[in-house]
């Protein structure tokens, strides 16, 4: 049985997709699938997601995933980055 995407994957298209929304108009209020897909992933994260009244609200919603899914340092990929930027 398939278990879905990694959660770090799926938060990373879901902020892809909500930074293009921000860039747009970042005071418009998301649409219901948006933010019944936000609830999901902090579900599948084990937190109780944040109300989001606008697309920049839902920004700070998958930041705040992404934090609690990659830890206060970043994710390996971004060491990685970090290690070939500074060789």
């Amino acid at each position: 049985m398939t278990q879905g995407p990694d959660p770090r994957a799926a938060v990373r298209g879901f902020m892809a997709l909500v930074l293009d929304m921000v860039r747009i108009d970042p005071d418009r209020r998301p649409s219901a699938e948006m933010q019944r897909w936000h609830r999901d992933l902090a579900a599948s994260v084990g937190v109780i997601p944040e109300s989001a009244e606008t697309n920049r609200d839902l920004l700070n919603g998958a930041l705040r995933l992404s934090q609690i899914l990659n830890g206060p340092e970043g994710s390996p990929a971004d060491e990685r980055a970090r290690a070939e930027a500074s060789a």
